[in-house]
């Protein structure tokens, strides 16, 4: 005689006022990590140079392909495709040349992503009416990550990149969604839609783009769908949209030289550890496992105290579902940061695009032992916990609105750009085009860039120019005669060529 498998206890539904606390800290760590950065003057320096280039398009100087920050620095901008660059200069288009461009597109990207990784989670767990509800806790989990909140917060292109590699995987993930058994033809538009997602984040950042054309075998080799044969199309369906984007692209002369001027100068040099600074190696090894370390270790204290605590009874094939899809999103992230550790060139926000597939996978494992917990609270802890995320949401909020029109961490270097140009420009209309630096000044690139975003002024060498004033340090040597402006700029001295 057979004998029923037994009833599997589900976890009993959690109270709206758990589930509104959840949401409700999110948007106070958003308000705390990211839009407290937002609403202060200074840009980290990479950010500051976009929006510059952007700006200089927006108004005549340089081309779509031959972009320009200044006379002397990157008169010719090949450091970067350019896609982020073209849509920040539809900004300043519109609006004119405001601050509110740079910041206000750095905030669109970031509600785009988090957009966008809240449909992938929901259609990945389309089944799962437990895991969906812990869309918030995947998203905390994703913000907390590395330097994701930084990067959104400092108009960074990873800002872009993740937008667009992760449109690419929600289109992955929609054709094979179980519940919509999406036939070959509805299967190919959606696989010519990732690719074209895919074609633009290189557009934005070049290779480490191209990550998402692994999601079609991925999802297959995780979750045992759809066939081989299905997924093997599809993704060929992906590498030629890509491909043929780029085959049109190099057909035209000015995107031709374009790309080949972003290899020359920027691509292969930074392979062959002839750019920038080191990181390749062990110590990107160890980027890569401290950009992850905060998510990581808020698993495991929820897995070391909750586990040992649990209950309820999970259905072994649901249990098993679950960990297909944790590897699904793990394999995902793997195949976007694991290239980068060949490279010599690593900085920790060159992980940001692959940070919230760890999040997530995390998550998976996390969310039932965390809202199993929470079931169990009684009426008055329950309260106290909303109540006490919304404190937080006030504090955080208070801390934006205090922050707001300030210089924020850069205020130094943004005074010191003031002081010169309340020398150098007779007003804001009319400062000279280039001012001369030596000694740090020649390597203080906020310098370079808060001068150019905010006064249009170039910075050259001494050496190389002979411009009527000079940003200099106690370091500075000149054979030709300066007399000191008196002018407080530190953490340098403004000098005036007599």
């Amino acid at each position: 005689m057979n004998t029923p498998p037994p009833v599997v206890p589900t976890t009993p539904a959690l109270p709206r006022q758990i589930l509104a606390a959840f949401w409700i800290l999110l948007a106070a760590s958003t308000c705390l990590l990211v839009l407290a950065r937002l609403v202060t003057w200074s840009f980290f320096f990479d950010g500051t140079i976009y929006a510059s280039t952007a700006r200089n398009m927006a108004e005549g100087l340089g081309s779509a392909w031959s972009l320009n920050f200044s006379r002397t620095l990157f008169p010719v901008f090949a450091e970067h495709p350019p896609l982020m660059m073209w849509l920040e200069a539809v900004g300043f288009v519109i609006f004119g040349d405001t601050i509110a461009v740079e910041k206000g597109f750095s905030l669109l990207t970031f509600v785009a992503a988090g957009f966008i990784l809240f449909k992938i989670w929901m259609r990945l767990n389309g089944n799962d009416a437990e895991m969906q509800r812990g869309a918030p806790f995947a998203l905390l989990m994703t913000l907390i990550a590395g330097r994701v909140s930084w990067a959104f917060g400092n108009g960074m292109l990873e800002n872009l990149l993740i937008v667009l590699t992760s449109l690419a995987v929600f289109f992955v993930v929609t054709a094979y969604d179980e519940r919509r058994r999406a036939s070959l033809s509805s299967r190919a538009v959606l696989m010519g839609a990732a690719g074209l997602a895919t074609a633009l984040a290189v557009l934005t950042k070049g290779p480490v783009g191209l990550f998402p054309l692994a999601a079609p075998g991925l999802y297959w080799l995780s979750l045992k769908r759809p066939s081989f044969r299905a997924a093997a199309l599809d993704s060929l369906i992906l590498l030629a949209v890509v491909a043929l984007f780029y085959i049109m692209l190099w057909s035209f002369e000015a995107p031709r030289e374009s790309i080949q001027r972003y290899l020359n100068a920027q691509l292969l040099p930074s392979l062959a550890g002839e750019r920038g600074f080191g990181g390749g190696g062990w110590t990107a090894v160890r980027t890569f496992i401290r950009v992850n370390a905060y998510p990581l270790i808020v698993a495991a204290v929820i897995i070391v105290i909750a586990g040992r605590r649990q209950t309820t009874r999970v259905d072994s094939s649901l249990s098993m579902r679950r960990k297909r899809r944790a590897v699904y999103l793990f394999l995902l992230g793997c195949s976007a940061s694991l290239p980068l550790l060949v490279s010599p060139r690593v900085a920790s926000f060159y992980f940001n695009p692959s940070l919230a597939y760890f999040a997530a996978a995390l998550s998976i494992f996390c969310v039932p032992l965390i809202y199993e917990g929470l079931s169990k609270c009684g009426p008055r802890l329950q309260r106290c916990l909303y109540l006490g995320s919304v404190g937080l949401l006030a504090i955080s909020l208070a801390t934006v609105g205090w922050s707001f029109g300030r210089l924020g961490k850069d205020w130094q270097i943004i005074e010191a750009a003031e002081a010169v140009s309340s020398v150098v420009c007779t007003d804001r209309g009319s400062c000279p085009e280039m001012i001369s630096a030596c000694g740090s000044a020649l390597e203080d690139w906020a310098l370079y860039a808060y001068m150019q975003r905010y006064y249009k002024i170039s910075i050259a060498n001494t050496s190389t120019g002979d411009a009527e004033y000079v940003i200099a340090d106690d370091s500075c040597q000149s054979n030709r005669s300066y007399t000191n402006t008196g002018v407080v700029a530190a953490p340098y001295r403004l000098l005036r060529l007599d």
